[in-house]
């Protein structure tokens, strides 16, 4: 499947080693630091690789002094793909010290250019977050609540959910005002790719 996008998402040569020598870090820490799901193991690149590369067509192009925040990133997903494909404004919010320290030591060895912040997402300030990302950090309503002191009119936020997607925005309705469009995923039939922007608290 890999292949088949190469094209699609300018997935050259050197962007290829990289991502396989990212998959080769991640399953080899994978046993210590549980970084992704066990039964993911075996299908890793459609799962969370080409499911990471797959919202570059949703992201808005860079912007001076702006940034792309990963909140709950992990293993670095989506955050490291999307540095590793090019962009230069990402930066990695992630709670445990142990999964830092990987995603560090991922940024050395692949010589990778983003910042790795070692804290929860409530207690970081960082100004002109243009966009915020998160894959598996927690519902729809939370998300948007834990990080609202860094949202501004400007922020845009592209997520991945499931199924039950259409549940968490009626919730989150309740809550904040928003407009959203949703994108199919090319990984899954049951997932979604949201863009969500304009929040603002009722």
């Amino acid at each position: 499947m890999l292949n088949a996008l190469e094209k699609a998402y300018d997935v050259n040569k050197e962007r290829k080693k990289l991502l396989e020598s990212y998959v080769r870090l991640i399953k080899k820490s994978q046993e210590s630091l549980n970084l992704i799901g066990r039964s993911t193991i075996s299908n890793i690149w459609e799962r969370h690789i080409i499911d990471s590369i797959q919202i570059l067509n949703y992201l808005p192009k860079e912007k001076k002094n702006s940034f792309l925040l990963d909140v709950g990133t992990g293993a670095g997903l989506p955050g490291i793909v999307l540095a590793i494909m090019g962009r230069h404004d990402v930066i990695l919010c992630e709670k445990s010290p142990k999964k830092s320290y990987f995603l560090k030591k991922v940024r050395k060895e692949l010589s990778l250019n983003y910042t790795v912040h070692n804290r929860r997402i409530e207690d970081i300030i960082i100004k002109n977050v243009f966009i915020i990302v998160s894959r598996a950090y927690a519902s729809i309503s939370k998300l948007i609540l834990s990080n609202m002191h860094l949202i501004s009119k400007e922020t845009i936020l592209v997520i991945h959910k499931g199924k039950k997607y259409m549940e968490e925005i009626k919730d989150t309705k309740k809550i904040f005002f928003f407009s959203y469009k949703k994108f199919k995923s090319i990984t899954s039939n049951e997932s979604v790719i949201l863009k969500i922007e304009n929040v603002e608290k009722r």
